[in-house]
Protein backbone atom coordinates (compact mmCIF):
# COMPACT_ATOMS: atom_id res chain seq x y z
CA UNK A 1 0.00 0.00 0.00
CA UNK A 2 2.57 2.52 -1.15
CA UNK A 3 4.77 2.68 2.02
CA UNK A 4 1.87 2.03 4.63
CA UNK A 5 2.52 -1.53 5.50
CA UNK A 6 6.12 -0.93 7.07
CA UNK A 7 5.63 -2.37 10.59
CA UNK A 8 8.32 -0.41 12.49
CA UNK A 9 7.72 2.66 13.94
CA UNK A 10 10.26 6.17 14.22
CA UNK A 11 10.58 6.24 18.27
CA UNK A 12 13.20 9.29 19.58
CA UNK A 13 12.95 11.82 22.19
CA UNK A 14 9.00 11.30 21.75
CA UNK A 15 8.17 13.42 25.23
CA UNK A 16 9.58 15.99 27.36
CA UNK A 17 7.12 17.09 30.10
CA UNK A 18 6.48 20.76 30.61
CA UNK A 19 4.35 22.97 33.27
CA UNK A 20 0.94 22.46 31.57
CA UNK A 21 1.57 19.89 28.20
CA UNK A 22 3.32 17.00 26.60
CA UNK A 23 5.36 18.17 23.98
CA UNK A 24 5.90 15.40 21.12
CA UNK A 25 8.64 15.56 18.51
CA UNK A 26 8.66 13.20 15.75
CA UNK A 27 11.74 10.76 15.83
CA UNK A 28 14.22 9.75 13.84
CA UNK A 29 15.21 6.29 14.72
CA UNK A 30 13.67 2.86 13.58
CA UNK A 31 12.55 0.76 16.33
CA UNK A 32 10.48 -2.50 15.87
CA UNK A 33 7.01 -3.13 17.18
CA UNK A 34 8.32 -6.19 19.44
CA UNK A 35 10.38 -3.41 20.64
CA UNK A 36 7.75 -1.03 21.71
CA UNK A 37 6.04 -3.77 23.36
CA UNK A 38 8.35 -4.60 25.07
CA UNK A 39 8.24 -1.75 27.39
CA UNK A 40 5.80 0.70 28.88
CA UNK A 41 8.38 3.46 27.74
CA UNK A 42 8.38 2.43 24.25
CA UNK A 43 4.59 2.70 24.00
CA UNK A 44 4.17 5.36 25.30
CA UNK A 45 6.85 6.72 22.97
CA UNK A 46 5.19 5.32 19.76
CA UNK A 47 1.93 6.89 21.23
CA UNK A 48 2.95 10.34 21.69
CA UNK A 49 5.05 9.70 18.13
CA UNK A 50 1.54 9.00 16.71
CA UNK A 51 0.33 12.32 18.41
CA UNK A 52 3.62 14.17 16.93
CA UNK A 53 2.51 13.39 13.47
CA UNK A 54 -0.33 15.36 13.42
CA UNK A 55 1.60 18.83 13.10
CA UNK A 56 4.57 16.78 11.44
CA UNK A 57 6.05 19.61 8.70
CA UNK A 58 6.18 18.32 5.03
CA UNK A 59 5.43 14.44 6.08
CA UNK A 60 3.09 13.73 3.21
CA UNK A 61 4.30 16.87 0.68
CA UNK A 62 6.97 18.97 -0.18
CA UNK A 63 5.00 21.83 0.13
CA UNK A 64 4.42 24.56 2.47
CA UNK A 65 1.02 23.37 2.47
CA UNK A 66 1.91 20.48 4.76
CA UNK A 67 2.14 21.61 8.41
CA UNK A 68 0.36 18.38 9.30
CA UNK A 69 -3.51 18.12 9.96
CA UNK A 70 -4.12 22.07 10.23
CA UNK A 71 -3.20 21.86 6.78
CA UNK A 72 -5.10 19.45 5.83
CA UNK A 73 -8.33 21.12 7.99
CA UNK A 74 -7.55 24.31 5.63
CA UNK A 75 -7.48 22.61 2.15
CA UNK A 76 -10.72 20.58 3.04
CA UNK A 77 -12.45 23.86 3.68
CA UNK A 78 -10.83 25.51 0.63
CA UNK A 79 -12.79 22.85 -1.17
CA UNK A 80 -16.12 24.79 0.24
CA UNK A 81 -17.84 28.08 -0.29
CA UNK A 82 -18.09 29.08 3.18
CA UNK A 83 -14.08 30.09 3.45
CA UNK A 84 -13.32 32.45 0.47
CA UNK A 85 -10.07 33.85 -0.85
CA UNK A 86 -10.42 37.10 -3.05
CA UNK A 87 -11.09 38.73 -5.68
CA UNK A 88 -7.63 38.19 -6.56
CA UNK A 89 -5.62 35.45 -6.76
CA UNK A 90 -2.99 36.58 -4.76
CA UNK A 91 0.52 35.48 -3.02
CA UNK A 92 -0.75 32.06 -1.57
CA UNK A 93 -0.96 29.36 -4.55
CA UNK A 94 -0.74 26.33 -1.81
CA UNK A 95 -4.41 26.64 -0.74
CA UNK A 96 -5.96 28.35 -3.71
CA UNK A 97 -5.65 25.31 -6.27
CA UNK A 98 -7.61 23.85 -4.37
CA UNK A 99 -10.26 26.13 -3.96
CA UNK A 100 -9.55 26.62 -7.47
CA UNK A 101 -10.29 22.53 -8.42
CA UNK A 102 -6.92 22.83 -9.84
CA UNK A 103 -5.24 20.35 -7.61
CA UNK A 104 -8.32 17.64 -7.11
CA UNK A 105 -7.05 15.60 -9.76
CA UNK A 106 -5.78 11.95 -9.09
CA UNK A 107 -2.15 13.50 -9.99
CA UNK A 108 -2.93 16.45 -7.76
CA UNK A 109 -2.02 17.42 -4.85
CA UNK A 110 -5.08 17.50 -2.57
CA UNK A 111 -5.92 13.88 -2.86
CA UNK A 112 -2.38 12.65 -2.21
CA UNK A 113 -1.98 14.94 0.56
CA UNK A 114 -4.84 13.26 2.35
CA UNK A 115 -4.17 9.80 1.16
CA UNK A 116 -0.59 9.48 2.50
CA UNK A 117 -1.00 11.82 5.54
CA UNK A 118 -4.50 9.82 7.25
CA UNK A 119 -2.68 6.21 5.73
CA UNK A 120 0.51 7.21 7.50
CA UNK A 121 -1.37 8.40 10.73
CA UNK A 122 -3.24 4.93 10.80
CA UNK A 123 -0.03 3.62 9.99
CA UNK A 124 1.63 4.49 12.87
CA UNK A 125 -1.54 3.86 15.27
CA UNK A 126 -1.21 0.07 13.72
CA UNK A 127 2.64 -0.14 15.00
CA UNK A 128 1.22 0.37 18.61
CA UNK A 129 -1.54 -2.27 18.14
CA UNK A 130 0.41 -4.81 16.51
CA UNK A 131 2.85 -4.67 19.54
CA UNK A 132 -0.34 -5.45 22.25
CA UNK A 133 -1.93 -8.49 23.04
CA UNK A 134 -5.64 -7.09 22.01
CA UNK A 135 -7.65 -9.72 23.71
CA UNK A 136 -5.53 -9.65 27.08
CA UNK A 137 -3.97 -6.66 27.54
CA UNK A 138 -2.11 -4.93 30.70
CA UNK A 139 -3.52 -1.70 32.50
CA UNK A 140 -0.86 0.09 30.78
CA UNK A 141 -1.01 -1.51 27.30
CA UNK A 142 -5.35 -0.43 27.59
CA UNK A 143 -4.10 3.01 28.10
CA UNK A 144 -1.81 3.14 24.65
CA UNK A 145 -3.81 0.31 22.74
CA UNK A 146 -7.27 3.09 23.28
CA UNK A 147 -5.71 6.18 22.35
CA UNK A 148 -3.82 4.35 19.23
CA UNK A 149 -7.53 2.85 18.03
CA UNK A 150 -8.92 6.43 18.24
CA UNK A 151 -6.15 7.55 15.89
CA UNK A 152 -7.04 5.00 13.78
CA UNK A 153 -10.29 5.53 13.35
CA UNK A 154 -10.05 8.98 12.73
CA UNK A 155 -7.95 8.37 10.27
CA UNK A 156 -10.68 6.55 8.29
CA UNK A 157 -13.42 8.47 9.56
CA UNK A 158 -11.16 11.08 7.52
CA UNK A 159 -10.50 9.17 4.56
CA UNK A 160 -14.17 7.91 4.37
CA UNK A 161 -15.64 10.48 4.17
CA UNK A 162 -13.26 12.50 1.70
CA UNK A 163 -12.94 9.22 -0.89
CA UNK A 164 -16.51 8.33 -0.89
CA UNK A 165 -18.19 9.92 -3.74
CA UNK A 166 -20.87 11.85 -3.32
CA UNK A 167 -22.87 13.33 -6.41
CA UNK A 168 -24.92 12.70 -9.95
CA UNK A 169 -22.31 10.00 -11.71
CA UNK A 170 -22.62 6.48 -11.24
CA UNK A 171 -20.47 3.66 -11.47
CA UNK A 172 -18.21 0.74 -9.95
CA UNK A 173 -17.03 3.45 -7.06
CA UNK A 174 -20.29 4.02 -5.75
CA UNK A 175 -20.89 3.27 -2.13
CA UNK A 176 -17.37 2.65 -1.57
CA UNK A 177 -14.97 4.26 0.86
CA UNK A 178 -11.10 2.79 1.06
CA UNK A 179 -9.13 0.16 1.80
CA UNK A 180 -8.84 -0.99 5.36
CA UNK A 181 -5.37 -1.64 6.46
CA UNK A 182 -4.69 -3.08 10.05
CA UNK A 183 -1.71 -4.20 11.99
CA UNK A 184 -2.05 -7.72 10.92
CA UNK A 185 -2.68 -6.42 6.89
CA UNK A 186 0.70 -8.04 5.14
CA UNK A 187 2.55 -6.22 2.33
CA UNK A 188 1.00 -9.03 -0.37
CA UNK A 189 -2.58 -9.01 0.68
CA UNK A 190 -1.83 -4.55 0.64
CA UNK A 191 -1.29 -4.71 -2.79
CA UNK A 192 -4.28 -6.35 -4.04
CA UNK A 193 -6.51 -4.14 -1.43
CA UNK A 194 -10.25 -3.45 -2.19
CA UNK A 195 -12.11 -0.29 -1.01
CA UNK A 196 -14.74 -1.51 1.21
CA UNK A 197 -18.75 -0.44 1.41
CA UNK A 198 -19.70 2.05 3.45
CA UNK A 199 -21.44 0.21 6.04
CA UNK A 200 -18.36 -2.02 6.73
CA UNK A 201 -16.08 1.10 7.13
CA UNK A 202 -18.37 2.54 9.39
CA UNK A 203 -18.69 -0.50 11.18
CA UNK A 204 -15.01 -1.13 11.65
CA UNK A 205 -14.42 2.61 12.55
CA UNK A 206 -17.32 2.08 15.49
CA UNK A 207 -15.49 -1.38 16.84
CA UNK A 208 -12.48 0.38 17.38
CA UNK A 209 -13.83 3.38 18.97
CA UNK A 210 -16.13 1.50 21.55
CA UNK A 211 -12.79 -0.90 22.28
CA UNK A 212 -10.86 2.31 22.66
CA UNK A 213 -13.83 4.37 24.90
CA UNK A 214 -13.78 0.54 27.39
CA UNK A 215 -9.76 0.65 27.19
CA UNK A 216 -9.81 3.97 28.23
CA UNK A 217 -11.95 3.90 31.48
CA UNK A 218 -10.42 5.55 34.22
CA UNK A 219 -7.12 6.99 31.81
CA UNK A 220 -6.88 10.91 32.51
CA UNK A 221 -4.62 12.11 30.38
CA UNK A 222 -2.06 14.91 31.95
CA UNK A 223 -2.53 17.29 28.79
CA UNK A 224 -5.65 17.95 26.55
CA UNK A 225 -3.24 17.01 23.66
CA UNK A 226 -3.52 13.61 24.31
CA UNK A 227 -6.52 11.29 23.60
CA UNK A 228 -9.04 10.42 26.31
CA UNK A 229 -12.22 8.94 26.80
CA UNK A 230 -14.12 12.33 26.03
CA UNK A 231 -11.89 12.22 22.66
CA UNK A 232 -13.15 8.58 21.72
CA UNK A 233 -16.49 9.60 22.59
CA UNK A 234 -16.85 12.50 20.27
CA UNK A 235 -14.85 10.93 17.46
CA UNK A 236 -17.69 8.09 17.83
CA UNK A 237 -20.27 10.53 17.80
CA UNK A 238 -19.34 12.41 14.88
CA UNK A 239 -18.90 8.92 12.90
CA UNK A 240 -22.65 8.00 13.83
CA UNK A 241 -23.87 11.96 12.96
CA UNK A 242 -22.69 11.47 9.51
CA UNK A 243 -23.73 7.31 9.36
CA UNK A 244 -27.24 8.81 9.93
CA UNK A 245 -27.67 6.68 13.70
CA UNK A 246 -29.30 9.81 15.27
CA UNK A 247 -29.80 7.67 19.05
CA UNK A 248 -26.42 6.63 19.42
CA UNK A 249 -24.63 10.18 17.74
CA UNK A 250 -26.78 12.07 20.73
CA UNK A 251 -25.86 9.66 23.42
CA UNK A 252 -22.10 9.60 22.16
CA UNK A 253 -22.12 13.28 21.78
CA UNK A 254 -24.06 13.54 25.57
CA UNK A 255 -20.99 10.84 26.38
CA UNK A 256 -18.45 13.14 25.20
CA UNK A 257 -19.90 16.50 26.75
CA UNK A 258 -20.41 15.12 30.48
CA UNK A 259 -16.52 12.78 30.63
CA UNK A 260 -15.02 16.14 29.09
CA UNK A 261 -15.80 18.75 31.93
CA UNK A 262 -15.54 21.57 28.94
CA UNK A 263 -17.85 24.01 28.91
CA UNK A 264 -18.54 26.30 25.62
CA UNK A 265 -16.17 29.78 25.52
CA UNK A 266 -17.10 32.64 26.37
CA UNK A 267 -17.43 35.81 24.28
CA UNK A 268 -14.40 37.45 26.18
CA UNK A 269 -12.68 34.14 25.87
CA UNK A 270 -13.60 34.09 22.27
CA UNK A 271 -12.64 37.67 20.95
CA UNK A 272 -9.25 38.03 23.24
CA UNK A 273 -6.52 39.61 20.71
CA UNK A 274 -3.49 37.35 22.96
CA UNK A 275 -5.76 34.32 23.77
CA UNK A 276 -8.73 33.59 21.57
CA UNK A 277 -7.98 30.65 19.66
CA UNK A 278 -4.66 29.60 20.19
CA UNK A 279 -4.04 27.56 23.32
CA UNK A 280 -4.50 23.95 24.42
CA UNK A 281 -5.95 25.57 27.31
CA UNK A 282 -9.44 27.10 26.55
CA UNK A 283 -11.70 25.00 28.48
CA UNK A 284 -13.80 24.29 25.35
CA UNK A 285 -10.92 22.62 23.61
CA UNK A 286 -11.77 18.67 24.24
CA UNK A 287 -8.89 18.11 22.40
CA UNK A 288 -5.98 19.65 20.48
CA UNK A 289 -2.40 20.05 18.91
CA UNK A 290 0.38 22.00 21.28
CA UNK A 291 2.40 24.39 18.82
CA UNK A 292 5.82 25.57 20.52
CA UNK A 293 8.33 27.80 19.27
CA UNK A 294 10.92 25.01 18.36
CA UNK A 295 8.50 22.99 16.37
CA UNK A 296 9.85 23.18 12.72
CA UNK A 297 6.18 24.30 11.19
CA UNK A 298 7.18 27.81 13.56
CA UNK A 299 10.83 27.96 12.73
CA UNK A 300 10.07 27.54 9.03
CA UNK A 301 8.91 30.81 9.28
CA UNK A 302 5.44 31.09 7.15
CA UNK A 303 4.95 26.92 6.95
CA UNK A 304 2.05 27.24 9.80
CA UNK A 305 -1.72 27.57 10.10
CA UNK A 306 -1.34 31.59 11.64
CA UNK A 307 0.66 32.48 8.81
CA UNK A 308 -2.06 31.34 6.27
CA UNK A 309 -4.77 32.53 8.16
CA UNK A 310 -4.69 35.17 10.64
CA UNK A 311 -4.53 38.98 9.38
CA UNK A 312 -2.91 39.99 12.60
CA UNK A 313 0.18 37.67 11.73
CA UNK A 314 2.17 40.37 9.34
CA UNK A 315 5.09 38.09 8.93
CA UNK A 316 3.08 35.21 7.05
CA UNK A 317 1.56 33.81 3.95
CA UNK A 318 -1.71 35.92 4.47
CA UNK A 319 -0.36 39.73 4.56
CA UNK A 320 1.99 38.71 1.42
CA UNK A 321 1.21 40.38 -1.75
CA UNK A 322 -0.99 42.93 0.34
CA UNK A 323 -3.30 41.02 1.78
CA UNK A 324 -4.24 39.70 -1.64
CA UNK A 325 -4.87 36.12 -0.39
CA UNK A 326 -6.65 36.21 2.94
CA UNK A 327 -9.13 33.47 3.78
CA UNK A 328 -12.47 35.50 4.50
CA UNK A 329 -15.55 34.50 5.12
CA UNK A 330 -18.14 33.92 2.56
CA UNK A 331 -20.40 37.18 2.32
CA UNK A 332 -23.18 35.89 1.94
CA UNK A 333 -22.90 33.34 4.85
CA UNK A 334 -21.57 36.84 7.11
CA UNK A 335 -24.91 38.78 5.51
CA UNK A 336 -26.79 35.63 6.86
CA UNK A 337 -25.46 36.08 10.43
CA UNK A 338 -27.85 38.61 13.02
CA UNK A 339 -26.02 41.04 14.43
CA UNK A 340 -27.22 39.94 17.81
CA UNK A 341 -24.67 37.06 17.89
CA UNK A 342 -21.71 38.26 18.75
CA UNK A 343 -19.83 35.87 16.75
CA UNK A 344 -20.55 37.98 13.94
CA UNK A 345 -17.17 40.28 14.97
CA UNK A 346 -15.07 37.39 14.21
CA UNK A 347 -14.94 38.97 10.80
CA UNK A 348 -14.55 42.52 9.42
CA UNK A 349 -17.79 43.75 8.39
CA UNK A 350 -17.79 46.16 5.49
CA UNK A 351 -18.86 48.95 7.53
CA UNK A 352 -15.91 49.07 9.71
CA UNK A 353 -17.85 51.29 12.48
CA UNK A 354 -20.73 48.90 12.74
CA UNK A 355 -19.32 46.83 15.73
CA UNK A 356 -15.78 47.18 17.92
CA UNK A 357 -13.28 45.26 17.42
CA UNK A 358 -10.29 43.70 19.82
CA UNK A 359 -7.66 43.30 17.89
CA UNK A 360 -3.63 43.71 18.68
CA UNK A 361 -3.39 46.02 14.94
CA UNK A 362 -3.80 49.79 15.03
CA UNK A 363 -7.43 50.80 13.55
CA UNK A 364 -5.60 51.84 10.90
CA UNK A 365 -4.29 48.52 9.63
CA UNK A 366 -7.91 46.90 10.49
CA UNK A 367 -8.96 49.10 8.14
CA UNK A 368 -6.62 48.21 5.31
CA UNK A 369 -7.84 44.68 5.76
CA UNK A 370 -9.65 43.12 3.36
CA UNK A 371 -13.38 43.05 4.07
CA UNK A 372 -14.56 39.43 5.64
CA UNK A 373 -11.41 38.89 6.93
CA UNK A 374 -10.94 36.92 9.96
CA UNK A 375 -10.26 37.52 13.53
CA UNK A 376 -10.95 34.52 15.17
CA UNK A 377 -7.20 32.89 15.49
CA UNK A 378 -4.95 34.87 17.09
CA UNK A 379 -1.17 34.62 16.82
CA UNK A 380 -0.01 33.36 19.85
CA UNK A 381 0.25 36.10 22.90
CA UNK A 382 -1.46 38.44 20.34
CA UNK A 383 2.43 38.81 18.30
CA UNK A 384 1.84 38.75 15.11
CA UNK A 385 5.11 40.65 14.38
CA UNK A 386 7.53 38.04 15.88
CA UNK A 387 6.81 34.15 14.01
CA UNK A 388 8.58 32.67 16.50
CA UNK A 389 5.91 33.74 19.23
CA UNK A 390 2.86 34.39 17.36
CA UNK A 391 3.53 30.94 15.13
CA UNK A 392 3.35 29.03 17.97
CA UNK A 393 -0.45 28.88 18.32
CA UNK A 394 -2.22 25.48 19.32
CA UNK A 395 -5.01 24.32 17.09
CA UNK A 396 -8.47 22.76 18.28
CA UNK A 397 -9.15 19.06 16.64
CA UNK A 398 -12.59 19.09 18.70
CA UNK A 399 -14.37 21.36 20.89
CA UNK A 400 -16.54 20.90 22.98
CA UNK A 401 -19.78 23.16 21.11
CA UNK A 402 -19.33 20.64 18.30
CA UNK A 403 -20.68 18.58 20.72
CA UNK A 404 -23.74 20.41 21.49
CA UNK A 405 -24.46 20.79 17.88
CA UNK A 406 -24.31 17.28 17.27
CA UNK A 407 -26.56 16.63 19.91
CA UNK A 408 -29.29 18.84 19.30
CA UNK A 409 -29.08 17.80 15.37
CA UNK A 410 -29.65 14.27 16.38
CA UNK A 411 -32.09 14.68 18.67
CA UNK A 412 -34.15 16.74 16.42
CA UNK A 413 -34.49 14.17 13.88
CA UNK A 414 -35.81 11.43 16.44
CA UNK A 415 -37.85 14.05 18.06
CA UNK A 416 -38.28 17.80 17.01
CA UNK A 417 -39.33 19.54 19.96
CA UNK A 418 -36.73 18.11 21.99
CA UNK A 419 -33.71 19.29 19.14
CA UNK A 420 -34.73 22.41 19.32
CA UNK A 421 -34.65 22.87 23.12
CA UNK A 422 -31.05 21.68 22.99
CA UNK A 423 -30.50 24.28 20.20
CA UNK A 424 -32.14 26.79 22.11
CA UNK A 425 -30.30 25.87 25.55
CA UNK A 426 -26.50 26.26 23.66
CA UNK A 427 -27.61 28.99 21.67
CA UNK A 428 -29.31 31.24 23.30
CA UNK A 429 -26.79 31.35 26.20
CA UNK A 430 -23.55 31.41 25.10
CA UNK A 431 -24.28 33.12 21.62
CA UNK A 432 -26.92 34.93 20.58
CA UNK A 433 -29.95 35.99 23.28
CA UNK A 434 -31.96 36.83 20.61
CA UNK A 435 -31.97 33.12 18.60
CA UNK A 436 -35.09 30.61 18.85
CA UNK A 437 -35.39 27.58 16.39
CA UNK A 438 -38.47 28.44 14.40
CA UNK A 439 -38.19 25.02 12.20
CA UNK A 440 -41.52 23.96 11.65
CA UNK A 441 -40.53 20.06 10.46
CA UNK A 442 -36.84 18.38 11.00
CA UNK A 443 -35.66 19.31 7.09
CA UNK A 444 -35.83 23.16 8.16
CA UNK A 445 -34.19 22.08 11.42
CA UNK A 446 -31.16 20.25 10.45
CA UNK A 447 -30.72 23.20 8.82
CA UNK A 448 -30.96 25.52 11.06
CA UNK A 449 -28.24 23.57 13.01
CA UNK A 450 -26.01 23.55 10.09
CA UNK A 451 -26.13 27.29 9.92
CA UNK A 452 -25.25 27.21 13.52
CA UNK A 453 -22.19 24.75 12.59
CA UNK A 454 -21.08 27.34 9.56
CA UNK A 455 -20.61 30.00 12.25
CA UNK A 456 -19.01 28.17 14.97
CA UNK A 457 -17.21 25.36 13.32
CA UNK A 458 -15.85 27.86 10.24
CA UNK A 459 -11.93 27.28 9.73
CA UNK A 460 -11.64 24.16 11.16
CA UNK A 461 -11.89 21.99 8.86
CA UNK A 462 -15.31 20.28 9.69
CA UNK A 463 -18.55 22.14 7.25
CA UNK A 464 -17.07 19.98 4.17
CA UNK A 465 -18.56 16.95 5.81
CA UNK A 466 -21.45 18.84 6.72
CA UNK A 467 -21.90 19.82 3.06
CA UNK A 468 -21.79 16.26 1.44
CA UNK A 469 -23.79 14.58 4.48
CA UNK A 470 -26.90 16.98 3.81
CA UNK A 471 -26.29 17.40 0.39
CA UNK A 472 -25.75 21.05 0.39
CA UNK A 473 -25.14 23.31 -3.20
CA UNK A 474 -22.38 25.49 -2.93
CA UNK A 475 -22.84 28.80 -4.52
CA UNK A 476 -18.97 31.28 -5.04
CA UNK A 477 -20.38 32.95 -8.16
CA UNK A 478 -23.06 35.44 -7.33
CA UNK A 479 -23.61 39.02 -7.46
CA UNK A 480 -21.18 40.52 -4.84
CA UNK A 481 -18.92 37.74 -4.49
CA UNK A 482 -15.64 37.29 -2.42
CA UNK A 483 -14.45 34.85 -4.29
CA UNK A 484 -11.55 35.32 -6.53
CA UNK A 485 -12.85 34.77 -10.15
CA UNK A 486 -10.77 31.43 -10.64
CA UNK A 487 -12.70 29.74 -8.00
CA UNK A 488 -16.46 31.30 -8.67
CA UNK A 489 -17.64 27.45 -9.26
CA UNK A 490 -21.48 26.71 -8.36
CA UNK A 491 -23.05 23.62 -7.50
CA UNK A 492 -26.40 24.10 -7.66
CA UNK A 493 -27.92 20.26 -7.67
CA UNK A 494 -26.60 19.39 -4.61
CA UNK A 495 -22.92 18.62 -3.46
CA UNK A 496 -20.12 19.67 -4.88
CA UNK A 497 -18.10 16.60 -6.76
CA UNK A 498 -14.88 18.37 -5.97
CA UNK A 499 -15.55 17.71 -2.37
CA UNK A 500 -15.11 13.88 -3.39
CA UNK A 501 -11.18 13.65 -4.39
CA UNK A 502 -10.12 10.50 -6.68
CA UNK A 503 -7.99 8.03 -5.21
CA UNK A 504 -3.98 9.19 -6.42
CA UNK A 505 -2.43 7.99 -8.57
CA UNK A 506 0.29 6.01 -7.21
CA UNK A 507 -2.02 4.47 -5.22
CA UNK A 508 -3.28 3.04 -8.17
CA UNK A 509 -0.09 1.88 -9.27
CA UNK A 510 0.81 -0.09 -6.36
CA UNK A 511 -3.03 -1.61 -5.32
CA UNK A 512 -4.21 -3.20 -8.22
CA UNK A 513 -7.79 -3.53 -6.42
CA UNK A 514 -8.03 -0.01 -7.14
CA UNK A 515 -8.02 1.47 -10.41
CA UNK A 516 -11.44 -0.30 -11.91
CA UNK A 517 -13.08 1.72 -8.98
CA UNK A 518 -11.48 5.16 -9.14
CA UNK A 519 -13.75 8.24 -8.28
CA UNK A 520 -14.80 10.42 -11.07
CA UNK A 521 -12.33 13.11 -11.77
CA UNK A 522 -14.12 16.30 -10.82
CA UNK A 523 -12.35 18.58 -13.63
CA UNK A 524 -14.37 15.90 -16.63
CA UNK A 525 -17.69 17.09 -14.73
CA UNK A 526 -17.47 20.34 -15.35
CA UNK A 527 -20.86 21.77 -16.88
CA UNK A 528 -22.66 18.86 -15.59
CA UNK A 529 -22.36 18.51 -11.90
CA UNK A 530 -21.38 22.28 -11.78
CA UNK A 531 -20.82 25.72 -13.54
CA UNK A 532 -18.68 28.39 -13.41
CA UNK A 533 -20.00 31.74 -12.90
Amino acid sequence: MNNILKYSILLGAAACLATSCIKEEFPTDVVTTDQIGGSSAGMEAAVNSTNAWLTQFQGALSSHGDFGYPGICMGLDALTADVACGPDFGYDAEFLRWRAVSTVSADGNAPYFVWKFFYSLNNLANSVLASIDLENPTNIQKTYAGQALVYRAMAYLYMARVFEYKGTETGAFEGLTVPIVTETTTELEAQNNPRVPHEEMYKFIENDLLMAIDMLEGYERDAKNLVDQSVAYGMLARAYLYDGKWKEAETAARNAIDASGCRPMTEAEWMNPTTGFNSIDNPAWMWGIIITSDDRVVTSGICNFISFMSPEATYGYVSAGGYKSVKQIDANLYASIPNSDWRKRSWLDPDRSKFQYQSTLSKSALASLPDYSPLKFRPAQGDGSNHKVGSAADFPIMRVEEMYLIEAEAAGMQDLARGQKLLNDFVQPNRDAQFESRASNKDEFQSEVYHQCQIELWGEGHIMFYNKRLNKPQIRGYVGTNHFDGSRYNSPNGTACWTTLPIPTLELNSNSALSAVQNPNPQTLRGKEWVAE
